[in-house]
């Protein structure tokens, strides 16, 4: 916790503190996590989740989208979002949070939402997301 508002210079960093704020791996049902990165590459300090279901859903995505775009108005040019996406399980990066990586990457582009790269953390591992 105490490297959670480090400032983010890589993937790698933006990682590390997620990894930081998730503590230890372990999810009873699928989240979606978010936060803003300032443009300091700094963390602040509140986090929002959201639960998802296995496949992403145009209606939340839309609407997520739209609040984030108008929160991001009131925030400092440069500012962006950093999405984690967790939930019960094992194993490598899958193919559905690949599309939601996938979902959320073009649902992002439609607002304008700059988002950072996407992670996914599981029961054993959080590992960046490449779109699918």
């Amino acid at each position: 916790m105490e490297t959670a508002t480090d400032p983010v210079h890589s993937d790698s960093d933006l990682r590390q503190r997620w990894r930081a704020l998730m503590g230890p791996l372990g999810f009873g049902e699928r989240l979606l996590w978010f936060g803003f990165l300032g443009p300091d590459r700094r963390l602040m300090k509140a986090l929002s989740q959201v639960a998802i279901g296995p496949r992403p859903k145009s209606r939340i995505l839309k609407n997520l989208m739209s609040a984030l775009h108008t929160l991001l108005d009131d925030m400092a040019t440069g500012t962006t979002v950093a999405v984690l996406l967790t939930g019960p399980g094992h194993g490598p990066v899958s193919p559905a949070d690949r599309l939601w990586s996938k979902s959320l990457t073009e649902m992002a582009e439609q607002f304008a939402v700059p988002l950072e790269p996407i992670f996914r953390a599981n029961d054993d591992s959080l590992l960046q997301v490449e779109p699918a």
